[in-house]
């Protein structure tokens, strides 16, 4: 194949404290938005250059704006606390001498403690584990009071429905928890224009008034089971006052000094790269169906390849003994057994990065951190498996921004994204620091040659994809050769397809090279042994890749010494190890080797 290819790509180069007062310039009767969701013009993290602005006078000084305040709560702490996770949860309870600092909780068999069980729920449904607090001692007392009885913990969400089947600390702590995370998801999906009326503890129902604020709803959604509709207004107000008794902060008032989206800084949480078989869905991963799932290429799609709708993170095809990466530095704030509501617990570890960000590792069949450990990237923290809610062996990866899920991979659509834009929703931005995004300039350095380059060369019929690197991409079947030891030689009469790429480098040395691989549906199933010719300044090296496995990915196909006036090139074609599978071309990327960059 080498001769082949390069004798084609010789020929196509020659061709071609009290609650405070608001502030005076803000009315407490007036809401002002929230800004966790604007959406930024760049679809990535890395930013863009841009011209040198002309010179313009200096503008007069104006007042330092004041945060927003929030007639009820601010929108953005129902999700989120800053610095308020495991550690700070169990020191929070201990300073109190609340006996809930030594509770334990049995949870697939693992013991776990009230703040472990406190952190896994509030973190897998996106819900401030201080407000979850503060409405438990609101409704029962239990962190006010020194020595609250056993009915004051027996009925601590003042939930006392169903029969009384959700009787007991952990039952009340999971009922309040999925009635909050259902109560942001109604919110998302049907919009406050439409929203389901409340039911009561005595089974009234009281319609709500159209264009009710996000907070007054979840609140309600948390309280209104639990008491009469003439008694909800006073628990509505007495949220505020509660949780800064408890926590000496206003949670009326607008944060301003959380953490902005990040640079990349995660790496794949695996020790190689699996087949992708499920994707986060933009449009609202709520667990709940609306008709699509948008992917992160701005595409809604309804075939059950992308994944199942309403998805809230990744899955990798992954099974035991494959082991499960921490992918990046950080603390384990949970490691043990999740109840998600399925037959069985699920086997997690979530890992705090201490930049607003957190990641989540679901359906681990072993857990091999302990909460407290401070873990570096790449530390194995699991075993992969089906515990919990998995149909079929996978790793779940969550990633979260301020408590809300998000994207790891961005947004690449053409049309704004549309989780920043919902009321619940979040930024999401490329977050891989060791590749490239597929939807923004290259990082510094970094020199990519795409299917639509100058330095691309196609031979034959290929088709056009619309989706990949810059969103678009070229494919064709693959032809098997028929020998392993001769792998230039091809069965079918037909000339093989070649695809070239050559760079233009700025300077020789040594760089990473990575092809990139689309996921789309075309009809074949990817091959798993498609060839990669490099011509590099030491020679000649064939490498085979795993499309299947490389998918939505850069594909590495190693690092090698350029020498910019011998050439270099890349070069693949339809000959490979298997017949009548997808063969892709789109970009190749040539990143230089430094010290930071070698892994």
């Amino acid at each position: 194949m080498r001769y082949l290819l390069l004798t084609l790509a010789i020929v196509l180069t020659a061709c071609a404290a009290p609650l405070p007062s608001p502030p005076t310039n803000t009315p407490q009767s007036v809401i002002t938005p929230t800004v966790v969701n604007q959406v930024p013009t760049a679809t990535s993290a890395t930013p863009v250059p841009t011209a040198t602005p002309l010179a313009t006078p200096t503008p007069a000084p104006t007042a330092t704006p004041q945060p927003a305040v929030h007639p009820l709560f601010d929108p953005q702490r129902l999700s989120y606390d800053h610095n308020f996770s495991g550690p700070e949860i169990q020191a929070f309870l201990e300073a109190r001498q609340s006996p809930l600092a030594t509770m334990r909780i049995t949870i697939g068999g693992r013991s776990h403690s009230f703040t472990d069980v406190l952190v896994s729920l509030s973190n897998l449904y996106s819900v401030s584990p201080r407000l979850l607090l503060s409405l438990m001692d609101l409704q029962s007392g239990v962190l006010s009071t020194p020595n609250p009885s056993s009915d004051q913990m027996a009925w601590a969400a003042g939930f006392r429905g169903e029969n009384g089947n959700r009787r007991g600390l952990f039952a009340q702590l999971r009922w309040l928890t999925r009635e909050l995370r259902a109560a942001l998801r109604d919110y998302a999906l049907l919009g406050p224009m439409a929203l389901p009326p409340l039911t009561f503890a005595d089974g009234s129902t009281l319609a709500l008034p159209p264009g009710t604020d996000l907070s007054r709803y979840v609140l309600s959604r948390a309280l209104a089971p639990t008491t009469t509709s003439n008694r909800l207004e006073a628990l509505l107000v007495a949220v505020a006052p509660t949780y800064q008794r408890l926590f000496d902060l206003d949670p009326r008032l607008e944060p301003t000094d959380w953490p902005p989206p990040a640079e990349p800084f995660l790496t794949r949480p695996t020790e190689r790269n699996f087949p992708v078989t499920s994707f986060f869905d933009h449009d609202a991963p709520f667990l709940r169906t609306n008709g699509s799932l948008h992917t992160f290429w701005g595409r809604a799609e309804t075939d059950r390849a992308f994944a199942y709708d309403g998805h809230t993170g990744w899955d990798y095809a992954m099974g035991p003994p494959d082991r499960v990466l921490a992918a990046a530095p950080g603390q384990v704030v949970f490691a043990g057994y999740s109840d998600d509501g399925c037959a069985t617990p699920a086997g997690a570890v979530i890992i705090e990065h201490g930049n607003g960000y957190r990641t989540l590792y679901w359906h681990l069949a072993r857990v091999s951190v302990t909460v407290g450990t401070m873990v570096e990237r790449g530390a194995v923290i699991g075993i992969a498996g089906d515990t919990g809610c998995a149909r079929g062996a996978h790793l779940h990866l969550q990633v979260q921004y301020l408590g809300r899920d998000v994207d790891p991979y961005g947004w690449c659509g053409t049309d704004p994204d549309p989780w920043a834009l919902n009321p619940v929703g979040q930024i999401s931005v490329w977050l891989w620091v060791d590749m490239p995004s597929p939807c923004a300039p290259p990082p510094p350095g970094v020199v990519v040659v795409d299917d639509r380059d100058p330095g691309f060369l196609l031979s034959g019929d290929w088709q056009v994809i619309d989706m990949g690197y810059a969103g678009g991409a070229h494919f064709a079947p693959s032809t098997l050769t028929p020998s392993i030891t001769r792998p230039w030689r091809f069965s079918d009469f037909a000339a093989p397809l070649v695809a070239v790429w050559q760079p233009v480098l700025p300077t020789g040395g040594q760089y990473r090279v990575l092809a990139y691989v689309p996921f789309a549906l075309n009809g074949y199933d990817d091959s798993r042994e498609a060839r990669f010719l490099i011509r590099h300044q030491d020679g000649e090296t064939v490498v085979t890749v795993d499309l299947e496995a490389e998918r939505n990915w850069w594909a590495d196909l190693g690092v090698y010494t350029f020498d910019p006036a011998s050439s270099p090139l890349v070069a693949t074609g339809t000959i490979a190890g298997d017949r009548r599978r997808g063969i892709w071309a789109d970009a190749v990327a040539f990143v230089p080797v430094t010290d930071a960059t070698t892994r």
